[in-house]
């Protein structure tokens, strides 16, 4: 789940069972379901607490709160709804409850609206108050820019560093060089469109998909154009998160280089496999649906997610399919090749290690609730994933699955996390208004543990999306992070 407040809409009367020749039920009223119910529920070895209070109002009605530590959210209201019933069944909106007085049970499952895939079982018993778990304060020592670079526009997708120079793309539609010691503006390019991928650097040149559909080809040294070639036919449209047609599209696909080819995903759902020199296509192949981030290169094959929920194996060389794996969620990330597996996250809110070979789920890891926009990263084989509803940053045995450490980061951690030999970077963000009281930020992890050394704490927004939700880059000994803010910072490592 992502940015959506879940609507729990209540039903009215309870139909009367009973045995033939005794006193059928009472129909309970509001008053009958009014308190408090709390369960915990259980799926592929993980457990959660989930919690509802129902208070009855005036009207007839009952006031919604939900309690879902998983979500960091604590007594939320949700609203105001009439009740439902049909036969032994209470429906509270999206739940459908079977009321057991006796036994002071609702039991049902998790309505789809909150696990979208799998048929998870709920049942919540009658208790006098619900105990939410206290959320510890963020910790380590607070954190101050180096330096700041006013880019002037929203900074999405994050920066990239080589050869002592960060490059970032903004929303407008400009690709900024800036030197990484000082926050210099070393040249600036325009492209057509939004810029929402994290610019590549090979070879004394940088690649940049724009929204206006082309791939821009520039020269790092002073940013002259040496070709663009379209590679989607249409511009690419975005829609906020609060229209309910946003598919959060919030990235595209880098470009990744390798031996003289660019491979790169489409807005449109194809792969594609350019010549660098020229922009000449070699091949395309296309999925289900878009792909929304770069393709990963390893021993002759192509590993990229699509928007159709499927992981594609692809030739390097020539684009054929080699196998493709379903994962029952959109997958908008990267898979991190890691030996023989590859590790993924999808919206279905898995992460799962597939087998690099055959594409079969060697294992398979449920964050509760929370979409995994993030792309891994491994080192010493060891993958560090960040999460979206959770808001924690997650490291895993890439061989087996086995959860290492969880850190709540305090917000959307959508971005590919920055790992040195003993710290793991992210960055965070959130929508105005989200219940969860995300917050904006960039945090250094203790690469063994997951603790918290430092973090930066930066600015809010009264309206839309605000924070750092692209990736951290490393070098010269700093981190470098770019916001919603337009602005592009340096930390100390």
């Amino acid at each position: 789940m992502n940015a959506r407040t879940v609507s729990l809409l209540l039903g009215t009367a309870l139909a009367a069972g009973g045995v033939a020749g005794q006193p059928k039920p009472a129909a309970p009223t509001a008053a009958t379901l009014a308190g408090a119910w709390s369960g915990t529920i259980t799926h592929e070895g993980e457990t959660t607490p989930f919690a509802l209070e129902l208070v009855p109002e005036a009207d007839g009605k009952l006031l919604v709160k939900a309690t879902i530590p998983s979500m960091h959210l604590a007594g939320q209201a949700f609203g105001s709804f009439p009740m439902k019933v049909e036969g032994d069944t209470v429906g509270l909106g999206p739940f459908s409850f079977r009321y057991e007085a006796g036994a002071g049970t609702l039991s049902g499952v998790v309505p789809e609206d909150l696990a979208p895939v799998y048929r998870i079982p709920l049942v919540l018993r009658r208790v006098e108050r619900i105990e939410a778990p206290a959320r510890p304060a963020p910790g380590g020592t607070l954190a101050e820019p180096v330096w700041t670079y006013e880019a002037g526009s929203a900074l999405w997708a994050g920066p990239t560093h080589a050869g002592g120079v960060v490059y970032v793309g903004g929303q407008d539609g400009q690709v900024h060089a800036v030197d990484a010691r000082t926050g210099r503006r070393l040249w600036v390019f325009r492209t057509g469109g939004a810029v929402r991928t994290r610019p590549t650097v090979a070879d004394g040149s940088v690649y940049v998909p724009a929204d206006d559909g082309f791939l821009y080809k520039l020269k790092a040294s002073g940013g002259e154009v040496v070709w663009r070639v379209k590679v989607v036919e249409r511009p690419i449209e975005r829609l906020p998160f609060d229209n309910p047609k946003s598919r959060y599209d919030r990235f595209g696909s880098d470009v990744t280089v390798k031996d003289g080819r660019l491979y790169l995903g489409t807005h449109d759902g194809n792969v594609l496999a350019l010549d660098a020199a020229t922009g000449a296509r070699l091949w395309s192949f296309a999925t289900g649906d878009a792909v929304l981030a770069a393709p990963a290169l390893d021993s002759g094959r192509v590993y990229v997610g699509s928007f159709d929920k499927s992981v594609y194996a692809l030739d390097a060389t020539s684009g054929q399919l080699l196998w493709k794996r379903d994962t029952q969620g959109a997958v908008v990330s990267t898979p991190a090749v890691a030996g023989d597996r590859l590790v993924v996250g999808n919206r279905a809110y898995d992460v799962l290690g597939l087998d690099a070979g055959t594409g079969e789920v060697a294992w398979k890891r449920y964050v509760w609730f929370s979409w995994i926009e993030s792309s891994a990263t491994v080192r010493e084989g060891v993958a560090y994933v960040g999460s979206s509803d959770a808001a924690a940053v997650f490291a895993f045995d890439a061989a087996s699955g086995r959860r290492l450490w969880a850190a709540d980061v305090f917000g959307w951690a959508w971005g590919q996390p920055a790992v040195t030999t003993t710290r793991v970077y992210c960055g965070t963000s959130s929508q105005a208004g989200y219940p969860a009281g995300h917050r904006a930020g960039v945090t250094a992890l203790d690469r063994a543990a997951g603790r918290t050394v430092w973090r930066y704490e930066g600015p809010s927004a009264d309206s839309g999306a605000f924070g750092f939700p692209g990736s951290p880059a490393l070098g010269e000994g700093l981190v470098f992070a770019s916001g919603l803010d337009g602005r592009l910072q340096a930390f100390r490592e």
